[in-house]
């Protein structure tokens, strides 16, 4: 088995409908760090909001087989997701970036949909996701 297909079959699975997208202690984590809970509300919705693009861009470096925006690209949306705890879209970005490093440029293209999907989710859930965020940073702070 190839290290890319060894990568996909340990991605994390789909999270079941009540499950959120995002790790909530990632994010508890975040707020800590900077001792505010309002920057981390601010990333979190900063990430959804440049979700789009971001696939768009990941997108049109595969589909152009450009290594370096590829992977400029994969490595943004990965190292944001862990910030956040979008664990899911963080190890599918994980693949992807083992396919473009290996120059398995149709191998990414076609992980590209589960992607897509993982980041659909979490936009979807966006406003849902800041206000439960909100509500648990808060709480965090009282405590």
């Amino acid at each position: 088995m190839s290290d890319w297909r060894a990568v996909m079959s340990h991605a994390e699975p789909h999270p079941t409908p009540s499950e959120s997208v995002l790790e909530a202690c990632t994010l508890q984590a975040l707020a800590e760090e900077l001792d505010d809970s309002a920057p981390a509300i601010s990333f979190l919705s900063t990430y959804l909001s440049m979700l789009p693009g971001r696939i768009l861009r990941i997108s049109t470096g595969l589909c152009l087989r450009d290594a370096d925006a590829s992977m400029d690209a994969v490595l943004s949306l990965k190292i944001s997701s862990a910030m956040v705890g979008a664990l899911e879209t963080e190890n599918q970005c994980r693949a992807i970036e083992i396919m473009i490093r290996g120059d398995h440029f149709d191998s990414a293209v076609l992980a590209l949909p589960a992607l897509q999907n993982s980041t659909d989710r979490c936009f979807a859930e966006g406003p849902q996701l800041l206000v439960k965020a909100q509500g648990s940073l808060r709480q965090g702070q009282g405590q």
